[in-house]
Order: C-alpha cells, then sequence, then structure tokens
C-alpha cells in the first residue's frame, strides 16, 4: 500500500495528530470507517505508538469514536449534531467579527481582501481537478475566517472554533457548492469585509451569522438530496 506519509518526515506526536486529523477532515477516512492503527501507521509512515496517542486526541475532539471491542471509527454526524455545531459556529464567529472590527489591523485586512478576491476570481479559474478547486477554496476560505479570529485576539475563542470548524462534511460542503451558491458566499464575505473596515462590530457579527446559517442551510440541503439519491439506486 503506497504510504501517505514517508517516513523521514517528522513523526513527533503533535504531527501525526495534525496529518490523521486533516485526514479526516478531508474524507480520506469516510464516515463510519474503522481506523486500524496498523493501517494508519502505514499510512503516516509511522509507529503506532504516536497513532494510538493521535486517536485518543481525535476522540477528544470528537472526530473519531472508540468503542469498547471495535476499536476507533470515524466519527458519523448526524443532523441533530450539525444543527448544534453550527448555532455554536454562528455565535462564536459572530463575536469574533465583533470583537475583531475594534482591534483588526491593515495587515490583516490586506489579507482578507486577498482571500475574498482569490475567491470570486476563482469562478472563472480553470482547475484541472475538482479535487485542486476544493482545496484551493477551502485554503482561502479558511484564511478569510482564520484572520478574523485572530484579529479578535481571544485565544480560548480561537481554539473552540478550530474544534467546531473543521468537521469532513464541512470541507465536503465545498464539493456541493454551485456557482450561484458561490456567489452569495462571496457577497457575505464582502460585507463582512466592508464592516469591519468600518469599525462596525454590530454589522460584522450580523453578517458572519448569516453568512454561517447559509452555509449550514446548504449543507444540510446538499446531504438530503445526496441521501434521496442513494436510497433511489
Amino acid at each position: 500500500m503506497t504510504k501517505l506519509y514517508t517516513s523521514d518526515e517528522s513523526s513527533s506526536a503533535d504531527q501525526v495528530y495534525q496529518r490523521l486529523r486533516r485526514l479526516l477532515i478531508e474524507g480520506y477516512y469516510p464516515p463510519g470507517t474503522r481506523l486500524i492503527e496498523e493501517r494508519l501507521a502505514q499510512d503516516l509512515g509511522v509507529s503506532r505508538t504516536p497513532v494510538r496517542q493521535a486517536l485518543v486526541r481525535a476522540a477528544a475532539e470528537g472526530l473519531v469514536q472508540i468503542f469498547p471491542n471495535r476499536g476507533a471509527v470515524a466519527r458519523n454526524f448526524t443532523t441533530n449534531d450539525l444543527l448544534e455545531m453550527y448555532d455554536l459556529r454562528a455565535l462564536l464567529e459572530g463575536h469574533a467579527a465583533y470583537l475583531a472590527a475594534q482591534h483588526i489591523t491593515a495587515a490583516q485586512l490586506e489579507r482578507m481582501e486577498a482571500a475574498a478576491a482569490a475567491l470570486e476570481a476563482s469562478l472563472q479559474q480553470h482547475f484541472d481537478r475538482r479535487e485542486d478547486e476544493v482545496h484551493f477554496l477551502v485554503e482561502q476560505n479558511a484564511i478569510f475566517h482564520q484572520t478574523i479570529a485572530e484579529a479578535a485576539g481571544n485565544q480560548r475563542l480561537i481554539a473552540m472554533l478550530n474544534q467546531i470548524v473543521a468537521i469532513p462534511l464541512q470541507f465536503r460542503s465545498f464539493y456541493w457548492y454551485r456557482a450561484e451558491e458561490r456567489h452569495i458566499s462571496n457577497f457575505f464575505h464582502r460585507s463582512i469585509l466592508t464592516a469591519l473596515k468600518l469599525g462596525d462590530g454590530d454589522r460584522a457579527r450580523a453578517m458572519m451569522r448569516e453568512h454561517i446559517f447559509y452555509g449550514r442551510d446548504v449543507l444540510l440541503q446538499s446531504r438530503r438530496t445526496e441521501t434521496a439519491a442513494s436510497g433511489e439506486e
């Protein structure tokens, strides 16, 4: 089996965890997949000890479930899970946007401007593979949102957002976004950016919450459509 990572890469426990976390978030191990330590060790190019530690951390973060006599399994998020997580995300990211309006720097605004422009330009950009396009969208979207969290200046808030934002279906949702939905998402980004430039925390918070709830609705509708299609086959 081809290794995803070679053994000459750093194999510290934290880096092994970050690699596993990324594979789970990007859907390399789909929900319900049994996460066998030996296979993971082979995929990651490390011994089983850091893999075992990484699984415990992933379980604590909610990405993995560990069952007696069955071992670790990639978590399958229910609709109720998603509703709860998006409610919390809207609350936390809305507050982050409110705080950021008071503290954001010119350099941070420039970074967000570049990310927003890249997302807009990507609608006309050619990608050789759909996977490349999705990775680009995820990266630029993360820059936009993470810069707001950084500008808020609250480390505990950042830690909480990292835990609830990076879930497998959040990554997969970018595969479901059509051009119309991407235009709407870009509109929200521009509205949030304008509010931050004006130092209008209330407006930034309101637009961020609308943005998060819109993303939730797209995700849930796409998931329902996919489930219905699978049932018809």
